[in-house]
C-alpha cells in the first residue's frame, strides 16, 4: 500500500512538473518578457517547486482558474494555453479564446497578438477582420515584432481590401529593425522587387543576410537565392550549404541542381549532386527523386545504375511527378533495366499525358500511329498530337501537319497542314521548314511566295539539309520558278550528295559517267545504291550488263569519301573549292596511271565551280542582295536583330566589305536594346578589341548583363574574365 502511495506521488509530481514546463514552453520569448516579473526565473523556479510538491494535475488546474479568475493576466494566459493547446486539459478553443480576451484587454502584447490570430484565422469563432486588424495594431504599436511581421503581410496582400505597400513597407521595416529574421526577409523582398520602394539591390542584399545570420534556414536560402540570380555569385553556394547542413529541403535540391549543370561552382560533380539529391530524395521531394533516377542513368562521372533509376523513378512516378513517369514508360518501351512491355509504357504515357506533359502526349500519339501496346487508331493519335502541338510541342506540330497532309484521322486539310507546319517551323523544325517552302512554291494552301521559299530553302541547305540542297539543284537546273544558274546548280548538287541524298548522288553518278570519269561515277552511284534507290543499281546493273569488266574491279584507284565542311552561311558558298570533291589516293601506281589520274582531275574540275564562279553566281543573284537592302532598312528602323546581322556580315566581309568599326558599332546598338546574343558579342569585342580598344570592364559589364537574364554563354564569358582577373 505504501509503496503505491509513493508512485502514485511520484506520478502526480511528475504530470504536474510535466504540464508547467509544456506551459512555460508555450510562451513566446516576448510572452515571458511582458508576463513575468523582473526576478521572473527565481520566482517561477521557487512557485514550480512550491506547487510540484504540493498539487495535483487537478488541483492545479483550480489554482490556475482561481487566480485568473481573480484577474491574474500571467494565470490566465496559461489557461490561455492550456486550453489552446490541449495542455493537461481537454482542448477547448473557445475557452482558450475566453481568456486570451482577458488578457489582450489588459494590455498585454502576446495575448492581443494571439486574440487577433483567432479572429483573422476564425480559431473557434467566426472570422472578423476588422476585430483581427484592431488586436493586431494594439499588439504591434508595443513593438511585438511578430504581430508588425503579420500585419505587413495583411497590407502587402490586400488581405482587407487594396494592396497598400507604404503601410507594408513600415511594419515591415519596423519588426525588421527590432531584429524579426521573418520581416528582414521580406523586407529585403521588397527592396529587391523594387515592390512599394524603389529597387535597391545593395540594401536588399543587407536585409537578407542580417535574416541569414540568425540560423533560419528558410532566410539562408532566401539569401542563397538572392546571390544567385541577382548578383550571380558562387557565395550563394555557401549559404544553399548553410541551409541544406540544417536540412531545408529545398536548399538540398537546388545545390544539387548546380553540381549536376556545373553552374556558380567550378566544375560539374554529379557525385556532389547525387550527394544532395538523395538527402532530399528520402525528404519525398519528388524533383529530387526524379535527378536522383537521372543521374543514374545518364551521368558521365557516377556509375549507370538501372536499378536505382527504376526505383527513383517510380518514387517520383507514384507521386505523379510527370516527367518521372515519362522517363519510367520509355524504359519499359525500350526494355531498359526491365522486361520490354508496351502495355506498362502506354499506361504511364497516360499518366503523364493526362498531366499536360506534352512530351508524354506526343509519345502516346506514337503508340496509336504505330500500334504499340495498343489497336493502331490515327483518330486517338490526332487528339494526343492536337494536345501537344497545342501545348508547344514541335514535332507533334510537324505530326499533325503531316495527318492533314495524309488525312490520316482527319480529313486532308492544306490550310491547317500550312498553320501546323508554321508553328513547328517557328520553332526550328527544319523538316517543317522544308515542306512549308515547298507548299509556298506551290501556293498550297497559302499564298504562293516564291521569294520566300528560296530564302527558306537556302537557310535550309546551310543548316545541311540534303532535300532542301537537292530541291535547290533541281530549281536551279531546270530554271523554270527561278533563274536557270548552272553554277548554283552544281553546288547544291554536291552538297545533296555529299549530305546523303539518294537522288543527288545518282545524278551526279550519272553526271560523272557521262564525262567519261567512270571510278567517281562508280563512287556515287555505289552510295546511291546502298541506300536501296533502285535507279542507281539499275544503272550499276546496266554498266555491268554492257560488257564492262566487274565493277569491284575497275578501280584501281582507291575512291575515298570526301570530307566536307558544311556551309556556315549561305553567303559564304563561295568558300566551296576543289578540296569539296572526291580525291584520289596514288599509293602504289605507275607513272601511265598517274597521268590517267591527273588527266581525270583535270576533267573533273571542269565540273566543279571554282570559288570565283560562285561568288560571282551568288553577287548577281538578286535574292542576296535584296537580303542586305532589307538588312540595312531594317537597322535604320532600329530592328536589333537585324543590327546584329548586319554586325554579323561587316565582321566576316561578307557580301559587304569587312570593317571591324562598323560591325562593333552595330552590335552595341543591338545590345543597348537588350539582345544577349548581342550583349555576349560586345563583351567578346571589347575583351580581343575588335573594332574598339580593349575593356575589360566593359567586357565584364555586358557579359554580367547577359548573365543576369540567365544566358549561359554571358556567364561563361564572365567567369572567364573573373578568372583572368586572378
Amino acid at each position: 500500500m505504501m509503496m503505491f502511495l509513493v508512485t502514485n506521488l511520484i506520478l502526480k509530481k511528475l504530470m504536474v512538473r510535466t504540464i508547467l514546463l509544456l506551459l512555460l514552453l508555450s510562451l513566446p520569448v516576448q510572452a515571458l518578457q511582458i508576463l513575468q516579473p523582473k526576478d521572473g526565473y527565481k520566482t517561477v523556479k521557487q512557485n514550480f517547486s512550491q506547487i510540484e510538491s504540493t498539487l495535483s494535475p487537478t488541483q492545479l488546474l483550480t489554482r490556475l482558474e482561481k487566480s485568473a479568475k481573480s484577474g491574474n493576466a500571467r494565470e490566465q494566459f496559461s489557461l490561455a494555453n492550456m486550453y489552446h493547446g490541449g495542455i493537461g486539459v481537454k482542448q477547448d478553443l473557445r475557452l482558450s479564446f475566453y481568456w486570451y480576451t482577458q488578457v489582450a484587454e489588459q494590455g498585454y502584447a502576446n495575448a492581443q497578438f494571439r486574440l487577433a490570430n483567432y479572429y483573422h484565422q476564425g480559431i473557434g469563432i467566426d472570422r472578423d477582420m476588422n476585430e483581427a486588424m484592431q488586436w493586431y495594431q494594439k499588439s504591434a504599436q508595443q513593438d511585438f515584432v511578430v504581430a508588425q511581421h503579420v500585419l505587413a503581410l495583411i497590407y502587402q496582400n490586400g488581405e482587407t481590401g487594396e494592396v497598400d505597400y507604404d503601410k507594408a513597407y513600415y511594419w515591415h521595416e519596423r519588426s525588421a529593425q527590432l531584429g524579426y529574421g521573418k520581416a528582414q526577409s521580406s523586407l529585403a523582398k521588397m527592396y529587391e522587387t523594387g515592390q512599394g520602394v524603389d529597387q535597391d539591390l545593395i540594401l536588399a542584399q543587407h536585409w537578407y543576410i542580417k535574416a541569414a545570420q540568425q540560423y533560419d534556414p528558410k532566410a539562408q536560402y532566401d539569401l542563397a537565392d538572392f546571390l544567385e540570380n541577382k548578383i550571380n555569385s558562387a557565395r550563394a553556394i555557401t549559404w544553399y550549404e548553410k541551409s541544406a547542413d540544417q536540412g531545408l529541403v529545398a536548399a538540398q535540391y537546388r545545390l544539387a541542381e548546380l553540381y549536376y549543370l556545373g553552374d556558380l561552382v567550378r566544375k560539374k560533380d554529379d557525385f556532389e549532386s547525387l550527394k544532395w539529391a538523395v538527402m532530399a530524395a528520402k525528404q519525398g521531394d519528388i524533383d529530387a527523386q526524379f535527378l536522383v533516377g537521372v543521374i543514374y542513368r545518364n551521368s558521365e562521372q557516377v556509375p549507370h545504375d538501372l536499378t536505382q533509376t527504376l526505383y527513383w523513378y517510380q518514387q517520383a512516378a507514384d507521386k505523379d511527378h510527370a516527367e518521372a513517369q515519362y522517363n519510367l514508360a520509355t524504359l519499359y518501351l525500350m526494355g531498359e533495366g526491365v522486361q520490354k512491355d508496351f502495355n506498362r509504357a502506354v499506361e504511364l504515357y497516360h499518366n503523364a499525358a493526362n498531366q499536360g506533359f506534352t512530351r508524354a502526349q506526343y509519345s502516346l500519339a506514337l503508340r496509336y500511329l504505330r500500334a504499340e501496346g495498343v489497336e493502331r487508331d490515327y483518330e486517338q493519335a490526332v487528339a494526343w498530337l492536337s494536345k501537344a502541338a497545342e501545348g508547344g510541342h514541335a514535332l507533334a506540330q510537324y505530326s499533325l501537319a503531316l495527318r492533314y497532309k495524309l488525312g490520316q484521322g482527319v480529313n486532308k486539310d492544306p490550310e491547317k497542314e500550312v498553320y501546323w507546319y508554321q508553328k513547328s517551323a517557328s520553332q526550328g523544325n527544319l523538316e517543317a521548314q522544308y515542306y512549308l517552302a515547298l507548299l509556298l512554291l506551290k501556293g498550297e494552301g497559302v499564298e504562293q511566295d516564291i521569294e520566300k521559299a528560296l530564302f527558306m530553302l537556302s537557310d535550309l541547305a546551310v543548316e545541311g539539309h540534303e532535300s532542301a540542297q537537292y530541291q535547290l539543284y533541281t530549281l536551279y537546273n531546270k530554271g523554270n520558278i527561278v533563274g536557270k544558274d548552272e553554277t548554283l546548280s552544281r553546288v547544291y548538287l554536291l552538297k545533296a550528295s555529299e549530305s546523303g541524298h539518294s537522288d543527288a548522288q545518282y545524278h551526279l553518278g550519272q553526271i560523272y559517267h557521262e564525262q567519261g570519269l567512270l571510278r567517281e561515277a562508280l563512287y556515287w552511284l555505289h552510295l546511291s545504291a546502298d541506300q536501296n534507290y533502285a535507279p542507281a543499281q539499275k544503272m550499276l546493273d546496266g554498266l555491268q550488263t554492257a560488257g564492262k569488266k566487274n565493277l569491284q574491279d575497275i578501280a584501281q584507284v582507291k575512291v575515298v569519301e570526301p570530307s566536307v565542311k558544311v556551309i556556315a552561311d549561305r553567303a559564304k558558298a563561295a568558300e566551296l573549292i576543289v578540296s569539296n570533291i572526291p580525291f584520289l589516293t596514288t599509293d602504289s601506281m605507275t607513272e601511265k596511271e598517274k597521268d590517267v589520274v591527273a588527266e581525270s582531275i583535270n576533267q573533273l574540275v571542269s565540273f566543279i565551280p571554282t570559288k570565283a564562279q560562285i561568288k560571282q553566281s551568288l553577287m548577281s543573284n538578286s535574292k542576296s542582295m535584296d537580303d542586305v537592302v532589307e538588312l540595312v532598312t531594317n537597322v535604320k528602323e532600329g530592328d536589333p536583330v537585324a543590327q546584329h546581322n548586319l554586325s554579323t556580315l561587316f565582321s566576316d566581309g561578307i557580301v559587304v566589305p569587312k570593317d571591324n568599326r562598323k560591325a562593333f558599332m552595330l552590335m552595341l546598338e543591338a545590345a543597348k536594346q537588350g539582345l544577349t546574343q548581342s550583349q555576349n558579342s560586345v563583351a567578346i569585342m571589347y575583351l580581343d578589341g575588335v573594332g574598339v580598344d580593349s575593356d575589360r570592364e566593359q567586357a565584364y559589364f555586358w557579359a554580367s548583363t547577359s548573365a543576369r537574364k540567365g544566358n549561359h554563354t554571358g556567364k561563361k564569358i564572365l567567369l572567364q574574365i573573373i578568372s583572368k582577373n586572378q
